[in-house]
């Protein structure tokens, strides 16, 4: 007979019932139809919503969690800690035990605002609806190579961030998508003029400034040290450092004296002190215009005025003694150095963005809606510019250690962070940065690029990180790394005929099956955790997961018919 409309509803229910053995008559069985069915189709109901919204390009995947669910998550969560408790303690050393997290762990980490969003789930190769989320207490970081979908995922990210960011965003994609389009403030810092923004400016002696203001006339040594600190590298591996350490001094008592000795404000800035880096104090007669300084006179004469200035307990004389006690070929390699080093400063659209402060550092601390964005090509950002990308980084570093006012976390996005050489300053904010106020999300295409600049501690950054993504890679190195920290697991096999158990172990992926997993264009990416297992995941493309008012339509991704037609309505 066929059933009715009603019969073929509530069957699933019914079955659920019968198969746990429940008597049709017994008000048990009525509740556990009831209960299945509701879940089943409340289920239902929200994958064809949610299919269809992000379809159309009106879904937001903070809507997510706002549907209708049972409340299952919570006893998973309890059963998952009891079974990593009897794992610990009665697995590990017996067997390997590695291996991803199932597909109803996944389903517990729903992003939540206020979360990083880590992608969406994915079950059998197929990418689901749930988006996954994260809370991070230390840093992120991603493994990514060109044409991965990092930027697009990055996009994702930022966008359904709830609070400040800091972003250092080659290529300006992800300002271009979003600056016109969020609910925040947009500061773009754009010397190169590529994005579609008006640039902004900033002014790191205005750092040093607002540090004198806060803790006293003689915290200018500390912050000039600092900015110092940041431009003037020791190359990794230099047998003499001596010319890039006495470099680094010069600077701090050239900043400090121009501060001190120069009233004129538009004199206090980088543009100015590299002038004098280059030409000290030149003398031209007034009548006909000629210089009257020559040879090494102008660079004496700045020298002597450094040595007879006091301010600041003998910083700037003491600068100036080392300098002049540099004679010969030394004090050559000296200056040489100090000059190479700073020569980026001489560009004449990096000195325009560098003359005044469009909005303090300390905003993106005390501000929950505002976006600080550095936008150049990447070429640049790997080359001239790398100076630049780590004097922002480690000046916001230090504003959020002495600020103290705090409005929620400000998510700092620093792209290409090899680029930037071996920054000290960066490696200890890693520990400390999460207690300040800054969630660090540092990328890299690949490992390699990584132990280049961090010879000794690359591995930290990904070791000690909260959660790293693992994007698209064809590099032998970063695969490697990654199948080794997945780590081995055991396979059970009992014999058919004797029932007897035995054990193999292997690897969860190897270096072969990484990089095949991880192929472009799959938007498949692995997640590794401190101290949980992997997640396999899809990538979350903003032009997928956002609502089209959420972010500029981009000619590199073409629009769905869809999504257009949405666009145009909004």
């Amino acid at each position: 007979m066929k059933p009715t409309l009603i019969e073929a509803l509530i069957a699933p229910g019914i079955y659920i019932a019968e198969f746990i053995g429940l008597s049709p008559e017994s008000p048990e069985f009525l509740a556990v139809v009831i209960l299945t069915n509701l879940a089943l189709y409340f289920f239902m109901v929200r994958t064809i919503v949610v299919f269809f919204a992000r379809f159309l390009g009106v879904y937001h995947p903070g809507q997510y969690r706002c549907f209708p669910r049972l409340p299952w998550r919570i006893f998973y969560k309890i059963y998952l800690e009891i079974k990593r408790w009897y794992e610990r303690v009665f697995l590990m050393g017996q067997h390997s035990t590695g291996g991803f997290a199932g597909l109803l762990e996944v389903f517990t980490l729903l992003y939540r605002p206020g979360q990083v969003l880590l992608g969406r789930a994915a079950g059998f190769g197929v990418g689901l609806l749930q988006p996954v989320g994260g809370i991070i207490s230390r840093h992120l970081f991603m493994y990514a190579m060109t044409g991965a979908g990092k930027t697009t995922a990055l996009i994702t990210i930022l966008s359904t961030w709830s609070n400040s960011v800091l972003c250092i965003d080659p290529k300006s994609q992800i300002t271009n998508a979003l600056f016109d389009h969020d609910w925040r403030k947009w500061v773009v810092l754009d010397p190169y003029g590529i994005s579609a923004a008006s640039s902004a400016c900033f002014n790191a002696i205005d750092c040093v400034k607002e540090a004198m203001e806060r803790d006293g006339p003689q915290a200018a040594v500390l912050w000039a040290m600092r900015i110092a600190q940041a431009l003037i590298v020791t190359p990794v591996g230099s047998k003499t450092p001596y010319f890039s350490d006495t470099a680094r001094g010069f600077l701090v008592g050239l900043i400090l004296h121009v501060i001190s000795a120069h009233p004129e404000t538009d004199q206090h800035q980088l543009g100015y002190i590299r002038y004098l880096i280059v030409n000290g104090y030149r003398i031209y007669d007034p009548e006909t215009g000629e210089e009257e300084t020559r040879g090494d006179e102008a660079q004496q004469l700045l020298l002597r005025s450094m040595q007879d200035n006091p301010a600041f307990e003998g910083a700037i004389a003491g600068a100036a003694a080392a300098m002049i006690s540099a004679s010969g070929d030394t004090g050559g390699n000296v200056r040489s150095t100090l000059q190479e080093q700073t020569k980026w400063l001489d560009l004449p659209n990096v000195r325009a963005i560098l003359g005044s402060t469009t909005m303090p550092l300390s905003e993106l601390k005390t501000r929950d809606d505002v976006v600080f964005s550095l936008t150049a090509p990447i070429l640049s950002i790997r080359e001239e510019l790398a100076p630049l990308c780590r004097l922002l980084t480690n000046m916001t570093a230090y504003t959020f250690e002495a600020v103290t006012q705090k409005k929620g976390q400000c998510l700092t996005i620093i792209d290409e962070l090899p680029s930037q050489g071996h920054n000290e300053t960066l490696e200890i904010m890693l520990a400390v940065s999460r207690s300040y106020g800054q969630t660090v999300l540092g990328i890299s295409q690949n490992i390699e690029l990584m132990k280049k600049a961090y010879p000794k501690s690359w591995s930290m950054f990904s070791g000690e990180a909260d959660a790293v993504y693992w994007m698209a890679t064809n590099h032998n190195d970063t695969a490697n790394h990654l199948a080794q920290t997945l780590g081995r697991k055991t396979h059970v096999l009992t014999d058919n005929y004797t029932g007897e158990k035995s054990y193999r172990e292997v690897n969860v992926m190897d270096t072969d099956q990484v990089k095949r997993f991880l192929s472009p264009g799959s938007d498949n990416l692995i997640v590794t955790r401190a101290g949980m297992r992997a997640l396999k995941l899809k990538n979350e493309p903003y032009f997928k997961a956002l609502p089209v008012w959420k972010y500029a339509a981009d000619p590199a991704h073409r629009e769905a018919f869809f999504r257009r037609i949405m666009r145009g309505f909004f």
